[in-house]
Formats: C-alpha cells, structure tokens, sequence
C-alpha cells in the first residue's frame, strides 16, 4: 500500500516537471516568435525609407513639372507677344511743323492734333506707341508746308520715313493716325503703305481734319491693303480734339469696335 503511494507520488512530480518544461518551451517559442516579428518590422522600416533611386525618380518629377510649368509661361508669353497692340502715327510734331490744310496748326501741352489723339488711343488699349516721322523734315511755316504737300500730293511723290524701331510683324492689331493734307492720306502714309504688307493683321484708321472727316481715306487704305481686316475708323475735328468730352468720345468708339 505504501509502495502504491509511494508511486503515486512520483508520477505526480513527474506531471508537474513536464508541465513546467513546456511552460517554459512556450515561453520561450512565443519570446522567438515576438523577436521573429520585431526583426521582421524593423526590417520592412528600412525599406519604406526613400532610396537613392526613389529620390532621383522624386527628383525628375519636380524636373519635368518644372520644364513643363516653363514651357507653359513660355506658351503664354508667346501667345501674348503675338497680340500686341501697335498705335502709329504721323502728326505735324513729328516734323515740328503744325499740321496743315484741314488740321491747321492745333497744339495743345506740347501736343498736336493727330499726336495727341494718338496718345488717348494708347492710353486705353495699350501696346506700343511709335511715331511716324519723315526723313526729310517739311517746312516750319504753314503755308510752306501746304505749299510741300500739295506738290507732294500732284506729283504722286513717296516723301521716306525713318525706321519704326519696331518689327510690324510681331503685332496684331495696329491702329495708324494721320492729319488730313489736301483731302487724302499725308504722302508719306502713302510711302508706308507701299512699305509694309498688313495681311492677316486688323488695321484701325484714326484722322483728325477741320470738316473733311476722313474723305474716304478709310477705304484708302483697304484698297492698300485687301488682305487685312480695316476696322471703322475714327475722325475727330482738330479744332475739338483737345476738347475734354474727346476722350470720352475714344472711349465709347474703342468700345463700339
């Protein structure tokens, strides 16, 4: 009997050493199996961080959004060079003469007739300005001056003007100013038209005179001209021109275009 417990007792302690052995063989498959996870993060931590080649691919995006952000400022520039607006003129003070015949000798701050009605249309357009200005200078006394742009006109002749300074092609729209002389385009308008081919481009015609209004010069034009689009001009009195309701008068015309 004794040796029945004794055995007993023995097989019970056996249990427990068993149990404890695989207690702690859990224990220490779990402490592998936590280390196995922690190894295996840290590991994947390190590839999440951006590689050489990942920056350069991240580098090259920024470059080519870049290059193409230029090329679209460049587009947009080019597009705005190519619809520039162009005001020209020939008024008597590009010759330091008053204009004559039907604009007469109006002067104003420095301003005459077709200058000043120049610079009213720039004003509210924009662009370029640029006067017109004869090589040869016409005379200073009025009555030599028609006298010059009579014979000029009977003659047929094509008085030469100085470089623009500017390239015509690089405008769109261009808006060309003169004094009537004798009841037509000033000669050397007639010079430049010869000079210069507007197809394609949209020439807007203004005159100042002293009741003749633009004597069909408009149609002058187109007739020089076939293959641009002449816009309806505007003809203002050079003895009103530097009126105060004129530009208004500019404006409610650019308006109406």
């Amino acid at each position: 009997m004794k040796a029945k417990k004794l055995t007993a007792v023995l097989l019970s302690i056996a249990m427990l050493s068993s149990l404890a052995a695989c207690s702690n063989a859990g224990t220490e498959n779990s402490t592998s199996e936590q280390l196995s996870t922690v190894s295996q993060t840290a590991e994947s931590s390190i590839d999440e961080k951006p590689t050489e080649s990942s920056e350069s691919v991240e580098s090259n995006t920024d470059e080519n959004s870049t290059e193409q952000s230029m090329e679209n400022s460049e587009q947009e520039i080019s597009a705005s060079a190519e619809n520039k607006t162009l005001v020209l003129y020939f008024s008597s003070g590009n010759s330091k003469n008053a204009d004559v015949i039907s604009s007469a000798t109006q002067r104003q701050n420095d301003y005459y007739a077709t200058q000043y009605l120049a610079t009213l249309i720039n004003n509210e357009v924009g662009g370029d300005i640029v006067p017109i200005i004869p090589t040869n200078a016409y005379p200073l006394g009025y009555d030599e001056t028609a006298d010059k742009a009579k014979n000029e006109r009977d003659n047929d002749e094509r008085p030469q003007f100085e470089p623009l300074g500017v390239n015509i092609e690089d405008y769109d729209t261009i808006y060309i100013g003169y004094p009537m002389w004798w009841y037509t385009l000033p000669m050397v308008m007639y010079t430049f038209f010869d000079t210069y081919d507007f197809s394609g481009k949209t020439i807007i015609p203004f005159n100042t005179h002293l009741g003749s209004g633009d004597s069909g010069t408009y149609q002058t034009i187109k007739e020089f001209e076939p293959n641009a689009t002449v816009k309806d001009g505007l003809a203002v009195s050079g003895s009103a021109v530097f009126d105060s309701s004129t530009e208004e008068t500019v404006k409610s015309w650019l308006a109406g275009l």
